[in-house]
């Protein structure tokens, strides 16, 4: 798309780290972590100084995240309608006064009036600092963007549930004040953010087509449960930062500085496996990997409550840190992919409600758990679970195609049977358009593959005995990575679409990851890549 169409004003070229924005934009990722993670360790003396059970103090948890499962796609319209200087500065200045109130009260009520008020204000943050992103960068400078964003984001997790530690140590309320910080940070966004300014919409929100596209995108069984996964990794992740704490501190008398570190060493596990995604795809699917992340929770959480003694409590964190490191890459890396397509806005906002339910129904369960029996039930019901993720997501990712050989269908084009017929001189026949011819354009050799003019679905793989498909990749250099039946191509008369077939190397668009059985829509430029590794790699194209 021609960015003139997008933007009034071309975005910024000078050097990111030089540009104020970048920084205050990171500013306000730290001050959406700061809500979630810095009070994790001081749990167990949150609890105690109200005098209250690990039921009702889960509850700090719960309703902190409770408003972004709820309202963040509204935040999300309201950013497109009013503006997102307009959504950023309200949302910063209530989770400031949520901070507020949590850590100065001495109502164990107001308290939990204050974290679902600032719940309400970080609902916003991080779906707005992504967008804020895309809306000042493009090309390379918003990879680097983006992978700086992501990075900090790692090392707030990893440093804030220590820094949370040492401040229990010293007042439990000094966890929740820092959050105060997103005061001044209002304040800059206000005087010193500056953003392209966005094309005034002529056309009225229209709710019913905003609602279907979303069900669209999402109305389909890989994508479902994909979004499983999704909730379920974060229900999971949520629940060990709440009841860890809880645990070590009931069974070895830890301090918060000691659960601050408990909590950091699953943020260093999940580090340095999120780092070598790379490699670990290189051999195992982003699917494979997910259902490995559960199994790896499961055997966590069943070992956490047995563990006889503090320093063996290091061995479930470590595999807890494994299991998100491999996992929520990869569930991003597949979502990433989806989202490309024409229902970005709907999908990812679904996207981010579910993560947002993950992460309430995770403290909310476990408190169920506690109510029924006991502490040491919260993790095992959990590995339980986990299991049953396992199962349903293996389940809805299960590809079943079962017509490998499907063979060229041709359309109905009109024939003339009468060539005898005689047309009179005067009439002057219509120009009739020739059709655009598809192809794939192998990257590596140039070699063009051309689609037939017309079909419905056509298979892409190696040939065989018994198959021979319609595009044959048996004599391209890497071969050996294509399956026998790779993919399918599906044009509909209008449009062309992509599947991959359950193939044993993938494929992928745009470097992202494609589900097996999902229909992605091929546009001109789109790369399309055979197996792992970006060895054999075709742009599509349309000879107009």
């Amino acid at each position: 798309m021609n960015q003139s169409t997008t933007r009034s004003q071309p975005k910024s070229s000078t050097n990111i780290f030089r540009d104020k924005n970048f920084y205050i934009i990171n500013f306000v990722t730290v001050v959406g972590i700061l809500g979630g993670t810095l009070y994790n360790p001081a749990l167990p003396t949150i609890q105690k100084f109200f005098k209250v059970t690990e039921q009702d103090a889960s509850w700090i948890s719960t309703l902190f995240q409770l408003p972004g499962a709820v309202i963040t796609p509204i935040f999300g319209i309201l950013a497109d309608v009013l503006g997102r200087k307009q959504v950023l500065i309200p949302s910063l200045l209530v989770f400031a006064l949520g901070a507020g109130l949590s850590g100065w009260t001495s109502n164990f009520r107001t308290h939990l009036g204050g974290r679902f008020v600032q719940g309400v204000g970080a609902a916003s943050l991080e779906p707005l600092q992504l967008t804020i992103l895309s809306d000042l960068y493009q090309g390379r400078k918003l990879g680097t963007a983006m992978a700086f964003n992501a990075g900090l984001i790692g090392m707030s997790g990893a440093l804030f549930p220590l820094i949370g530690g040492i401040l229990g140590e010293i007042n439990w309320q000094y966890t929740f004040l820092p959050g105060l910080v997103a005061i001044p940070i209002a304040f800059l966004v206000l005087v010193t953010l500056k953003l392209p300014r966005q094309p005034q919409n002529t056309e009225k929100f229209q709710l019913k087509s905003y609602l279907q596209s979303t069900w669209n995108s999402i109305n389909n069984r890989h994508v479902l449960g994909l979004l499983f996964a999704v909730m379920s990794l974060f229900l999971l992740q949520t629940l060990c930062l709440t009841y860890i704490p809880f645990l070590a501190t009931e069974k070895f008398k830890t301090s918060d500085w000691q659960n601050g570190i408990v909590l950091t060493s699953m943020s260093i596990a999940l580090a340095l496996f999120a780092a070598q995604l790379g490699r670990l795809t290189q051999s195992l699917s982003e699917i494979k990997l997910i259902k490995l992340s559960f199994i790896l929770f499961a055997v966590a959480l069943l070992i956490l409550p047995i563990i006889p003694n503090f320093w063996l409590i290091f061995i479930p964190m470590f595999l807890l840190g494994a299991a998100q490191g491999i996992a929520l890459p990869s569930s991003q890396a597949l979502l990433g992919g989806l989202s490309a397509q024409d229902s970005r806005a709907g999908f990812m906002a679904v996207n981010t409600s579910i993560m947002s339910w993950g992460q309430t129904l995770g403290p909310f369960l476990g408190s169920l758990a506690i109510r029924f029996s006991g502490l040491p039930a919260v993790f095992y019901s959990s590995a339980v679970f986990a299991v049953v993720s396992f199962a349903i997501f293996n389940y809805f990712l299960t590809t079943k195609i079962f017509n490998f050989t499907a063979k060229t269908v041709q359309l109905e084009l009109p024939v003339n049977t009468d060539e005898t017929t005689l047309i009179p001189p005067q009439t002057a026949s219509p120009t009739i358009l020739q059709p655009s011819i598809a192809q794939l354009l192998h990257v590596q050799t140039n070699r063009v593959f051309e689609l037939p003019d017309h079909f419905q679905v056509i298979n892409i793989g190696k040939s065989s005995n018994r198959i021979i498909p319609e595009v044959d990749l048996s004599d391209l250099p890497n071969s050996e990575l294509v399956s026998r039946v790779h993919a399918q191509i599906r044009f509909d008369g209008k449009e062309y679409y992509i599947q991959d077939l359950n193939s044993s190397n993938g494929t992928y668009i745009n470097n992202y990851p494609v589900i097996p059985g999902v229909w992605y829509k091929l546009k001109p430029g789109i790369r399309i890549g055979i197996g792992r590794r970006d060895t054999i790699t075709f742009m599509f194209a349309l000879d107009e």
